[in-house]
């Protein structure tokens, strides 16, 4: 069973997205201060750069081509947010992002006729997701309580309404690129 044209995009979609998320953090851990934060961003780069890794095997695996001018969830949060030039907003952000590729990862492991391979990367990316920790004692919820209640708050609400924007934009996309009545 070869994967749809339409998953073959959600999966350099996801790579492109891990690999800039990968690369940030990257970029974080060259350029911020402080042995707790570059560690933990540190973590982070190395795996979202092992999911990136995951996903384009599994491309490879399925015999597609990786793309890698398949735009990134990234990309359109700039489009809708802009850059975050603080701190604070790029760690919201990062938090939001987070979510967001949780959540359509798990989508698409209750969708029907999800292919093998893909299904045992999604869920070994959600497993090491989950071994990282959710909720309040993540890296990043305990970095943000350093910062005013107010100030996080404002930040999360901004990037929470620019999320659900984004979210309906990449279904849009995605839609618009492969129509469900044509696929097979």
């Amino acid at each position: 069973m070869r994967p749809t044209d339409r998953e073959m995009w959600l999966l350099n979609f996801f790579r492109n997205s891990e690999l800039h998320g990968a690369l940030l953090m990257g970029r974080l851990a060259r350029s911020l201060s402080g042995t707790e934060l570059l560690t933990n961003i540190t973590r982070h780069c190395a795996t979202e750069a092992h999911h990136a890794a995951l996903l384009t095997d599994v491309i490879a695996d399925l015999g597609g081509e990786v793309d890698p001018t398949t735009g990134t969830i990234q990309e359109h949060y700039s489009r809708e947010g802009g850059v975050p030039k603080v701190l604070v907003d790029l760690l919201v952000l990062s938090e939001v992002l987070e979510n967001r590729v949780l959540s359509a990862y798990r989508e698409q492991l209750n969708s029907a006729g999800l292919h093998p391979k893909v299904r045992v990367v999604l869920e070994e990316i959600l497993r090491e997701e989950e071994e990282h920790g959710a909720g309040e004692n993540t890296w990043l919820e305990q970095t943000l309580r350093k910062y005013s209640v107010a100030q996080v708050a404002d930040s999360r609400q901004r990037w929470s309404e620019i999320d659900r924007k984004v979210a309906g934009q990449i279904y849009s996309q995605l839609d618009s690129l492969f129509p469900v009545e044509t696929q097979s």
